[in-house]
């Protein structure tokens, strides 16, 4: 009947562990929401990883006031591998055209970083004056 009981309650143990372990899908480790941008940004820090990995930097712009320019927005996601610093395109194209309201980009661009150090988000801007646009971050580890 012991040995039943402590099979049991190693089963138990077991069954908890495994359940807390981490099962390999993405979870998020950053939100921002950047309103009523009216020129370039950055670079700002997003998120610093304890460790290194892979991360997943999800980015949203829209135009909220468009200037009745073809002047563009781009983001840009800067981090840190093995090799050193680098960036990449935060969107899946080079930028957002700020002439209209509601007209919008997104990007979903996977990265390495280093422990310790920043996932960084610039935006660059040309004949942006006069325009206001917003961007959603979402940052997963991967």
């Amino acid at each position: 009947m012991h040995k039943k009981l402590l099979l049991l309650f190693v089963l138990c143990l077991f069954m908890c562990a495994a359940g807390s372990a981490k099962d390999g899908t993405p979870h998020v480790v950053k939100r921002f929401n950047l309103y009523n941008q009216t020129g370039p940004i950055g670079p700002i820090t997003l998120y610093t990883p304890k460790r290194s990995g892979m991360f997943r930097v999800n980015t949203f712009m829209v135009i909220t006031v468009g200037n009745g320019k073809q002047g563009y927005l781009a983001g840009v996601v800067g981090f840190t591998d093995r090799v050193g610093p680098g960036q990449v395109d935060g969107t899946s194209n080079t930028g957002v055209y700020t002439a209209n309201r509601g007209d919008a980009i997104s990007g979903t661009i996977p990265v390495p970083d280093e422990g310790g150090q920043p996932l960084t988000f610039s935006v660059y801007a040309q004949d942006w004056q006069g325009a206001q646009y917003n961007v959603y971050i979402v940052v997963e580890e991967l």
